[in-house]
């Protein structure tokens, strides 16, 4: 019996994948240009925070979230994935979330 793994979860996985990256890209993007873009001054704390808390933080877990979904989705249907290239890709689009999402919790539980 020949399984094969549908090709709209192949769809599905792909753009939570890009969306993913794309969070991670527009969060750094917006953390390293917040002066021009928000006018902060590198004195403002209680407003780094608010967009650190809202902006940057709500999309790194967003990301991370997915991120997990794709990983959890690729790793369940190994075997069953038709093309190894697009595997890959799409788990190189996850990852730098989980990654840099780790290494933010170890920078907070570090403290």
């Amino acid at each position: 019996m020949d399984k094969k793994i549908n090709p709209q979860k192949i769809k599905w996985t792909r753009g939570m994948a890009l969306i993913s990256f794309c969070l991670v890209v527009l969060a750094i993007l917006i953390d390293n240009i917040k002066e021009p873009l928000f006018g902060l001054k590198a004195g403002d704390e209680t407003q780094n925070f608010s967009l650190n808390l809202f902006i940057t933080g709500f999309s790194m877990l967003l990301s991370f979230i997915l991120s997990l979904f794709v990983f959890i989705r690729v790793v369940k249907y190994w075997k069953l994935w038709p093309n190894q290239r697009v595997k890959f890709i799409i788990l190189g689009l996850a990852l730098p979330a989980i990654i840099l999402y780790i290494m933010l919790l170890f920078v907070i539980f570090s403290i």
